[in-house]
């Protein structure tokens, strides 16, 4: 039970710390959300792309405040490795 109720308050917040890094993504990035190679989502990025459609891994998630070339790395394919955290199906 209180392992639910930790991850269901992780959840939450990962939720509202995403609404925060979206507002700040640069004109023809778009935040994708929060990634993580872990399934426990242990050091999840925001994760933005590019007009092109690059993706682009930030700071941890909820933390990006100015996300661009300098401060971002960019990633391959993140939708054919990794988590989404956060996002349920």
């Amino acid at each position: 039970m209180k392992g639910h109720l930790i991850r269901a308050f992780a959840v939450l917040a990962v939720l509202a710390l995403t609404v925060l890094a979206a507002q700040a993504a640069p004109a023809g990035w778009t935040y994708q959300g929060c990634w993580s190679p872990y399934p426990n989502c242990v050091g999840a990025k925001d994760v933005y792309t590019d007009a092109s459609g690059s993706f682009w891994q930030c700071r941890a998630c909820g933390t990006t405040t100015n996300p661009s070339t300098s401060t971002c790395y960019k990633s391959g394919n993140l939708n054919n490795i990794g988590y989404w955290c956060g996002v349920t199906s």
